[in-house]
């Protein structure tokens, strides 16, 4: 398949060159990627080096949220594990450590 190199599509070998600022890389890919690739670069005319620019900065912003959630709710998440492990051992559905090790010596 030809994929578009700098907006435009490569034939025969023949590229055009990258503005100021862009890079060209090489990827091998699976056929069912390809397959993904070749339906998402249709919906940005063609031009798979922006969707898969697209794709890189939404992954990036995704990221970023993860990292924020986890920040704004790290805090609350880790006491409730631990009043969760408090209750579970209090009402007899875990063990203690020392319990588990003299039942597996």
């Amino acid at each position: 398949m030809n994929w578009p190199v700098g907006g435009r599509l490569s034939r025969g070998g023949a590229q055009t060159c990258y503005a100021q600022g862009m890079v060209r890389r090489e990827i091998e890919i699976d056929e069912e990627t390809d397959r993904l690739l070749a339906e998402l670069a249709a919906e940005y005319q063609g031009n798979l080096g922006k969707a898969v620019a697209d794709l890189v900065l939404a992954h990036e912003g995704l990221e970023n949220f993860v990292e924020q959630s986890e920040g704004l709710l790290g805090d609350s998440m880790m006491r409730q594990i631990r009043d969760r492990a408090d209750a579970d051992f209090h009402e007899g559905r875990t063990v203690g450590w020392a319990c588990f090790q003299s039942n597996n010596l």
